[in-house]
């Protein structure tokens, strides 16, 4: 039976018509010792042969294709305009707000100066990413990606934030290899890009698993509630920071209930924003899990994000996907991500540039991996096209999705 955790005036839940536990075995692996205790809930699809290449080549055609597109599209100018007003959407105006959007403005139409072949050429002639690559693959034997929750070892991730330093040593190495800011920029972005693109698989992962544990209860999933319960704490426990001893500590001397009570916290916050915000939606339709909603915006069906904002300024829940326009999303992302590495070519002060990556990130990074729930959703109702829609919405290479 479905877990009734969610209980609000407006709608019911209404999953277990179609729901079936057949899409979690087709993504997860419970595994188990030879006494029957719960070792680790893994991912089934894992890439074993890393390498860099995938994404430098991504962005590479990313990149070209923009330019292509800007010059051979005559409607790209209103495109671009409609982009940047959506950036200043739901903020309060100020000067510093305006001069970011300029900036990523100047991003974007610089993209047809950037020499990308030689660039990128230039950027891997010095070795930095060769080594890079070597360093993260040699973290990643001893991280063991495939884990996305140990419900026994309250510091299993903790102690394995092992690829913080890799990513540390190569910014650092990079800066000693390049004398062009440019270059180095470009380096540093890749570097960053790829480190967080492959954990990423993890995180999106999880938060798939959290659909199923909300909406399943124990025995539907093989489980024994007290293992549940630690999976919950060890999917928190994985977040925590390199720097942040404390909340380590904190997690350990109360394991039983740590990711239980930081799920319900989470779940109280998303039913709070849902119950204040209805009346801003022609119609709430359907409450698909903890994090998203179907919701009639603007005279659109669309799939609203209530664990993430729409971005650092805003106080609104973030759109996951727009049913009458499904790649608005992903273009969305895909100019946000291209003017984020068009900022390494603009010759702008290093904390400037920072402050601009940090509001354009605030877009996008965290919303995409909780859509990993969303994904679960779709899975769990039989829904395998909405679920590839959502997985390309990610631009990772290094997700394994089939």
């Amino acid at each position: 039976m479905i877990r009734t955790w969610i209980v609000l005036p407006i709608f019911l839940f209404s999953l277990s018509a179609f729901a079936t536990p057949e899409a979690l075995n087709k993504r997860f692996e419970f595994k188990r010792s030879e006494d029957g205790t719960l070792e680790s809930v893994r991912m089934k699809f894992v890439t074993k042969n890393f390498s860099i290449l995938p994404y430098i080549e991504q962005i590479k055609d990313d990149i070209k294709s923009e330019i292509k597109r800007m010059r051979s599209k005559s409607f790209y100018q209103n495109e671009l305009e409609e982009f940047l007003a959506e950036l200043e959407s739901d903020r309060p105006y100020d000067k510093s707000a305006a001069e970011n959007v300029g900036l990523i403005r100047d991003a974007i139409e610089n993209l047809p100066n950037i020499k990308v072949d030689e660039s990128f050429n230039a950027v891997l002639s010095e070795g930095v990413l060769k080594k890079f690559e070597w360093d993260l693959k040699e973290a990643l034997k001893m991280l063991d990606l495939a884990i996305v929750a140990n419900p026994n070892d309250a510091r299993f991730f903790y102690r394995k934030n092992v690829t913080y330093q890799v990513v540390v040593k190569a910014l650092e190495f990079a800066k000693k290899r390049f004398d062009s800011v440019p270059l180095l920029n470009l380096a540093s972005f890749v570097i960053v890009q790829v480190h967080d693109l492959v954990l990423e698989q993890r995180s999106f992962h999880q938060n798939m698993l959290l659909h199923y544990v909300q909406n399943y209860d124990a025995q539907e999933l093989g489980l024994k509630k007290s293992e549940v319960d630690m999976i919950l704490s060890s999917i928190y426990e994985s977040r925590i920071g390199a720097m942040n001893l404390p909340e380590s500590n904190a997690a350990a001397s109360n394991w039983s209930r740590y990711g239980v009570n930081k799920f319900f916290t989470m779940l109280r916050s998303c039913n709070t924003k849902i119950r204040r915000t209805s009346r801003m939606y022609d119609a709430v339709n359907a409450r698909y899990n903890f994090a998203f909603v179907e919701v009639v915006e603007d005279g659109n069906k669309v799939v609203k994000n209530l664990l993430n904002n729409g971005h650092s300024f805003s106080s609104k829940a973030s759109t996951a996907y727009d049913y009458s326009n499904p790649n608005k999303v992903r273009r969305f992302r895909a100019l946000l991500n291209l003017g984020e590495l068009g900022l390494g070519f603009l010759p702008i002060p290093g904390w400037i540039k920072s402050n601009v990556e940090s509001f354009i990130e605030s877009f996008y990074v965290e919303q995409r991996l909780t859509e990993g729930a969303l994904i679960g959703y779709f899975e769990s109702k039989g829904n395998n096209e909405m679920a590839t829609e959502i997985a390309n919405q990610m631009a990772n290479p290094y997700l394994i999705f089939n």
